[in-house]
């Protein structure tokens, strides 16, 4: 090993990073699911022989440190002579891979000179896994079993063979066979794009420097982490906040609590203020939990740096059992990604009194849609569902971000309008910013969006998903709060009507009605009246502010605002 350069050991880094990305674009390119191919609902993770992670793909962030403890499992389960060349393996066990059913993992191990010497993976979310309602996000289940089909690390192949049995019992247990097949089919040949391009790293350097090299760089990156946390200041700092309720019981707020401890070079995170495991399916499985923990981690120390196992060592993540964010068998898990966006929040709320520099105010809560006909008696059946973008938190430094995908799924994109019109019978008439913004401050909250569909046929139902409507969000060191998203149907008319909560199974919605989204904008940062009236002026012209509702709320001179305007 010492024989090898610095310039090789980064080679051989960066060319684990290039096949994940192979392995995201292979994805991408073969998927049937625009949920997929387009929002990028997945985590792409390359792992050594440890299940130990060396490289990721960059789609949703919250995925990717979920994969590795999930091989872990599998490791752990079949043993390390436990696995032959060409198995395939299928796990969506939340308690084991950290979200929910329909992100289902797919894990291939790789061997060289009949060792094994890696694993590759893909967590993706299926079309459909069965459950209550199609495509997931139940919002109301009770346990996991009315959730879907569940893998515990089944081998859909073995040693290269399919199981036919396995894979006609999935086909036939879901909503949406052909859809569920071509991504099933993608995740696999992407996974075989990662094996191939180990392999020809094991064939110009040989199994044992790969591995030598890949370890040697976890142990720096270690280093490197605990040198960041160094920097922040030793403290125990506290965060925390409430869901509206859980789905079921509807009166009832959950609490999610957190303590960030920096001590030295670790980093210290405890939940032990937070409810115990929900009725409803709003609860968030641990694996997941220490995820995120990790996402802030990296975010706020050494976010460019690509990641390895070596960046999570200096965290130390602890939960009693069976919380709202250690939810454990058979608690359900469904709608996870409102605790899973909080879990962020708060984090970055707590860490903001360390190191307030680093910290955004947070962002809308998630928000997403799912539009459906599944009966076929009343048509072609068809599924779409997409999270809606919306505003983003204000930066210490500028405005948040609009139109962004919420935290936690990181930079995927939404369903772009020629998509949906030409696979749906929809039509979208509006999709702009919504200028409606409490997030004011020093920089503002960036703004959601307003999306509006329109039914091209009869008997169309939908879901939504949406949460913190009335504990709201918000923003830091003195910016206001986040806003809240709504749903209105037939708006404009008189048969209008507003949901504010979360609706399965709602409808029919009948050729010619309209569907309205609109997403809610991020907190703001520092005080309204340090804001720079060219920044002020800058949204009056763009018609994000009115001039009037300017003055007032930032209560400056007409005359003054009318200059910089002009100066615009």
């Amino acid at each position: 090993m010492s024989n090898l350069d610095p310039i090789t050991k980064q080679v051989i880094r960066n060319a684990t990073r290039a096949a994940a990305t192979e392995m995201q674009t292979t994805l991408i390119k073969t998927a049937h699911s625009p949920l997929i191919y387009e929002v990028q609902d997945f985590g792409i993770v390359m792992t050594n022989r440890f299940g130990q992670l060396i490289s990721e793909g960059s789609a949703l962030a919250g995925f990717l440190a979920c994969l590795p403890p999930t091989i872990q499992s599998g490791i752990k389960l079949f043993g390390k002579n436990g696995f032959s060349e060409g198995d395939i393996i299928l796990t969506n066990e939340p308690y084991d891979t950290g979200t929910h059913i329909s992100d289902t993992a797919l894990y291939m191990p790789v061997f060289y000179d009949n060792k094994l010497v890696a694993f590759t993976s893909v967590m993706a979310h299926w079309a459909d896994i069965g459950g209550y309602t199609p495509g997931g996000w139940c919002p109301t289940t009770t346990d996991v079993h009315q959730e879907g089909i569940i893998f515990s690390h089944n081998k859909l192949y073995e040693g290269g063979v399919l199981n036919n049995e396995l894979h006609r019992f999935i086909l036939k247990n879901v909503r949406s066979p052909e859809a569920v097949d071509g991504d099933l089919n993608a995740k696999i040949a992407a996974c075989q794009t990662g094996v191939k391009r180990y392999l020809e790293l094991c064939d110009r350097y040989s199994a044992e420097i790969v591995e030598k090299t890949l370890l040697e760089v976890m142990n720096q990156s270690e280093e490197r982490m605990r040198g960041e946390i160094r920097n922040f200041p030793n403290g125990t700092y506290h965060a925390e906040t409430y869901l509206d309720n859980d789905g079921i019981r509807l009166d009832q707020p959950c609490k999610i609590s957190v303590d960030v401890t920096v001590e030295d070079e670790i980093l210290k995170i405890d939940w032990s203020g937070s409810d115990p495991a929900t009725l409803g399916p709003v609860n968030h499985p641990m694996v997941g939990t220490k995820a995120l923990c990790g996402t802030v981690m990296k975010y706020l120390t050494m976010p460019n740096d690509p990641t390895n196992d070596g960046h999570l060592r200096p965290l130390v993540v602890t939960a009693p059992q069976n919380t709202i964010v250690s939810a454990e068998y058979p608690a359900p898990c469904d709608s996870y990604g409102y605790v899973a966006e909080l879990i962020i929040h708060l984090l970055i709320r707590a860490l903001a009194e360390a190191v307030p520099d680093r910290c955004p105010a947070a962002s809308y809560q998630m928000y997403a849609c799912s539009i459906m006909r599944m009966d076929p008696r009343y048509g072609k059946t068809f599924y779409h569902s997409e999270p809606i973008d919306g505003g983003g938190g204000a930066f210490p430094h500028d405005d948040g971000p609009s139109g962004m995908m919420f935290v936690g799924n990181g930079d995927a994109p939404n369903v772009p309008v020629e998509v949906i019109e030409s696979r749906y019978p929809l039509r979208i008439t509006r999709y702009s910013f919504n200028d409606n913004n409490s997030g004011i401050g020093k920089y503002r909250g960036g703004y959601g969006v307003i999306r509006n569909y329109e039914m091209l046929e009869d008997n169309i139902f939908l879901q939504t998903s949406t949460e913190n409507n009335k504990h709201r969000l918000w923003g830091l060191s003195g910016g206001g709060d986040a806003g809240i998203s709504n749903t209105i149907i037939n708006e404009g008319t008189e048969r209008e009507i507003n949901l504010d909560d979360r609706v399965s199974d709602y409808g029919p919605l009948m050729s010619g009605e309209t569907l309205t989204m609109k997403t809610a904008n991020g907190g703001g940062w520092g005080h309204s009246s340090e804001r720079d009236i060219n920044s002020i002026a800058e949204d009056v012209k763009n018609d994000f502010l009115d001039f009037d509702e300017a003055i007032r709320i930032f209560n400056i001179d007409r005359g003054d605002l009318v200059a910089a305007i002009d100066r615009q």
